[in-house]
C-alpha cells in the first residue's frame, strides 16, 4: 500500500469516533427499548475495543486434507497440530505469543470444565482418562483437535507459543474444515473472517486446486472478504516442476472467473519440506530445498502485509462493523417512525371534538327534535279541543231536540246541559293527559338522544373517567386511567330525569301541570245556562218545536265562546309547558358541558401536545433516517475503495 494512502485510512478511524458518537447521539434520544440499547452498546463496546487492540489476527483457512495444519506448523517451526483427515473440532483454534507452550481449553458435557496446562510442565493431567500419569502437552493438543471423541466436547482452544513468527503481536486462528458436514464448522469460519481476521490465508492443495466445495463455501459465506485473502497453494512438491506454471495460471483464472477475484493474490508453498527441513526428522531431496526458501519468503510477505495493513484491515473491520451498526439502527428507526405515524393516526381518529361547536350543533340538532314533537303535540291539542266542541255540542242538540215537553225542554236547560259539559270538561281533561304525557316522553327521548351523542363524540372519556393522569418527564407521554364515564353520566342523566331536577326534569311528571291549568273553566256552565234560562223565559209561547230551534240558536255562542276558551286555555298551557321542556333541555345540556368542560379542554390540549411531540420525533426521526443514508452511502464508498486497494 502506498504511503500516502495511509493518512486516508488513519482519517477514516478518527472519523470513526465521530460515527460512533452519532450512533449514541440517536440511541440516547429515541425510545429504544433496553434490550436494544444493550445490544447496541455492545456493538460500540466492540468497535472501540478493535480500535485499541494491537494485536494482528491471522485465519487460516482450508478444507479437510489441504495441509492446513501442516501449514501453521511450518509457521511455528514446530510440530504442533496434528495433521488428520479426520473431521476435528469445531471450535476456532487461537495461536498466541508465549514464552512457553500453554494450552487452556474449554469443554462442555461431560467434560465440562476449564483445563489449562502449567508453565514449564510438559504434562497434562486430565480426570476424564483412564491413565493418571498424565499425557504430553502436543499430544494433549492432537487429542482435542483430532480425536472425535475428545474434539466434540471442545468449545474453544487458546494456545501459547514461544515461535518468532508471533512476535508483534501476530495471533494466527485455526479455523475448522470447511468441508465438513457438520454446518457449524463452516459458520464458525465464516463469523471469524468477518468480525476478528485482519488478514485470512486460504489453503489450496496443488494436488485438488479449487474444489466445488471451497469454491462454494468462497462464494457463499465468504464473498465480501475475498479481497482480504490470499490464496496460497500448499503441497507444490507434489506436482512436477514443468506443470506447476500451468497449475498456478489455470487456478489464477478460475478464482477470476469463478470468484470474481481480480486479480487475485496467489503464492504457492510446500509446508511440509519447509518443516522437515527445520525439524531434521525427514531427509530432503535437494531439489525441493528451494521450498523451503519460498516458504520463508511467503512467512516475510505475510508479516509484511499484516504490518503494513494493520491501519488498512482495522479500518475495514471497523467499517464492516459501523455498516451493521446502522442497519441495525436503520431498521430501528424506519419502525419507530412508523410507530409514531400509527400514534397520530389513532389520537387523530379518537380526537374529541371543539366543545363550543359541538354545543351549538347539539342545541341546534335538539331543538329541531323537540320542536317537531311539539307541533304535533299543539295541533293534536287543538283537535282534541275541537273535537270535543263537535262532540258536546252534538250531544246537547240531540239531547234539545228530541224532548217531547215543555218541562223536559226546560230540564235539558237548566241542568243536563251543564251536567253534559261537566262530563265533557272530565273527558277533554282524560284526553288530552296522555299527548302531554307522550310529549314528555318526547322529550326524554330528545335528552337521551343527546346523552348518546356526547358519549360518542367525547369517547374518549370513557377511558378516563374524569382526570387525566400525564408525566413531565422528557420521554412524556400521553396516559389516562382506566375508569369508565358510563357511571358519571348515569348519574347525571339520572338527577336530570328525577322529579328533585325542578325545571331541569323531563319526567312525565311535568304533564300534570298541564291539567292543572287546562280545566276546569270557572263558573262556565252556570253562565251559559242562565242565558239560555233567561232567555228561554221569553219564547214560551211559540210552539214547541219552534222554540227548540230559537233556544239551539241562542245556545250555540255560548257554547262556542266556551270552547274557545277553553282552546285558549290549553294553548296556552301547552306553550308554557313546552317553552318549560325546551329549557329543560337546554339546562341538560349546559349541565353536561359544565360538567365536563375543563377535562375536555386538557384532553384537547394534551392531544395537541401529543401531536406535536409526535411530529417533532418524526421530523427528528426522519432526519436521522436521512444522516443514516448518507454516512452508509460514505461508508460504502470508503469499503469499496478498500477492496481496491492491492498488495
Amino acid at each position: 500500500m502506498a504511503d500516502q494512502e495511509i493518512p486516508e485510512q488513519i482519517e477514516v478511524l478518527l472519523r470513526c469516533n465521530e460515527q460512533l458518537q452519532f450512533i449514541q447521539e440517536v440511541v440516547q434520544r429515541s425510545e429504544i427499548s433496553n434490550s436494544l440499547q444493550f445490544e447496541l452498546q455492545q456493538q460500540i463496546d466492540r468497535i472501540r475495543q478493535r480500535q485499541q487492540d494491537p494485536n494482528l489476527y491471522l485465519a487460516v483457512i482450508g478444507e479437510f486434507s489441504s495441509g492446513k495444519s501442516t501449514f501453521i506448523n511450518a509457521l511455528l517451526k514446530d510440530d504442533l497440530l496434528k495433521t488428520s483427515a479426520l473431521v476435528a473440532t469445531a471450535a476456532a483454534t487461537k495461536i498466541t505469543h508465549g514464552n512457553d507452550l500453554k494450552v487452556e481449553v474449554h469443554f462442555s458435557g461431560s467434560r465440562a470444565g476449564v483445563v489449562t496446562t502449567q508453565a514449564n510442565s510438559e504434562v497434562v493431567n486430565l480426570p476424564w482418562l483412564p491413565s493418571s500419569e498424565g499425557i504430553h502437552i502436543k499430544r494433549f493438543v492432537h487429542m482435542i483437535s483430532s480425536e472425535e471423541e475428545v474434539a466434540k466436547d471442545v468449545v474453544d482452544i487458546t494456545i501459547e507459543h514461544p515461535a518468532t513468527f508471533l512476535n508483534n503481536g501476530i495471533i494466527i486462528i485455526d479455523t475448522p474444515g470447511t468441508n465438513a458436514e457438520n454446518l457449524k464448522h463452516g459458520a464458525i469460519t465464516q463469523r471469524v473472517v468477518q468480525q476478528e481476521a485482519d488478514l485470512a490465508i486460504i489453503i489450496v492443495p496443488a494436488t485438488v486446486p479449487l474444489s466445488q466445495t471451497l469454491a462454494d463455501f468462497l462464494s457463499n459465506s465468504l464473498k465480501p472478504y475475498l479481497h482480504r485473502c490470499i490464496f496460497v497453494v500448499s503441497r507444490m512438491d507434489a506436482i512436477r516442476p514443468q506443470q506447476q506454471s500451468a497449475l498456478l495460471q489455470d487456478l489464477r483464472s478460475r478464482l477470476v472467473n469463478q470468484l470474481g477475484i481480480s486479480p487475485p493474490v496467489l503464492h504457492s508453498c510446500s509446508a511440509q519440506v519447509a518443516l522437515d527441513i527445520l525439524t531434521g526428522e525427514e531427509p530432503v531431496s535437494e531439489h525441493l530445498k528451494v521450498w523451503h526458501e519460498r516458504f520463508t519468503a511467503l512467512e516475510k510477505i505475510i508479516i509484511a502485509r499484516l504490518s503494513r495493513e494493520r491501519t488498512l484491515s482495522i479500518a475495514e473491520s471497523l467499517l464492516r462493523l459501523l455498516a451493521q451498526l446502522f442497519e441495525q439502527l436503520d431498521i430501528h428507526l424506519r419502525s419507530q417512525w412508523q410507530k409514531y405515524e400509527n400514534r397520530q393516526v389513532k389520537i387523530k381518529q379518537e380526537m374529541i371534538p371543539n366543545l363550543p361547536e359541538f354545543t351549538v350543533e347539539q342545541y341546534a340538532i335538539c331543538e329541531r327534535q323537540l320542536r317537531n314533537s311539539i307541533s304535533s303535540y299543539l295541533a293534536k291539542t287543538a283537535s282534541c279541543v275541537d273535537s270535543h266542541r263537535e262532540s258536546a255540542s252534538q250531544k246537547i242538540r240531540t239531547q234539545l231536540f228530541s224532548v217531547t215537553s215543555e218541562d223536559a225542554l226546560k230540564q235539558v236547560l237548566q241542568s243536563e246541559a251543564q251536567k253534559l259539559l261537566k262530563e265533557d270538561q272530565d273527558q277533554l281533561q282524560k284526553d288530552l293527559q296522555p299527548l302531554t304525557q307522550k310529549l314528555a316522553e318526547d322529550a326524554i327521548v330528545v335528552g337521551k338522544i343527546f346523552d348518546q351523542k356526547f358519549a360518542e363524540a367525547y369517547r374518549s372519556l370513557q377511558s378516563i373517567g374524569g382526570r387525566v393522569e400525564a408525566t413531565s418527564n422528557a420521554s412524556y407521554n400521553f396516559q389516562v386511567n382506566s375508569s369508565n364515564i358510563a357511571v358519571s353520566a348515569q348519574s347525571l342523566t339520572q338527577k336530570l330525569d328525577s322529579s328533585d331536577g325542578t325545571k331541569m326534569g323531563l319526567g312525565a311528571a311535568a304533564g300534570a301541570v298541564v291539567g292543572s291549568v287546562l280545566l276546569p273553566v270557572p263558573g262556565l256552565g252556570t253562565l251559559v245556562g242562565l242565558a239560555v234560562g233567561s232567555w228561554a223565559s221569553r219564547f214560551f209561547m211559540p210552539s214547541l218545536d219552534e222554540r227548540k230551534q230559537k233556544l239551539w240558536e241562542q245556545l250555540t255562542p255560548g257554547l262556542n265562546s266556551y270552547f274557545d276558551t277553553v282552546k285558549t286555555q290549553t294553548d296556552k298551557a301547552a306553550m308554557t309547558y313546552t317553552q318549560s321542556l325546551e329549557t329543560s333541555l337546554k339546562q341538560r345540556i349546559d349541565s353536561y358541558i359544565e360538567k365536563y368542560r375543563t377535562l375536555i379542554e386538557d384532553i384537547l390540549r394534551q392531544h395537541k401536545i401529543e401531536l406535536a411531540r409526535l411530529t417533532q420525533l418524526q421530523e427528528l426521526t426522519q432526519r436521522d433516517l436521512a444522516e443514516i443514508e448518507r454516512r452508509q452511502k460514505r461508508l460504502a464508498d470508503q469499503r469499496q475503495k478498500i477492496a481496491a486497494i492491492n498488495v
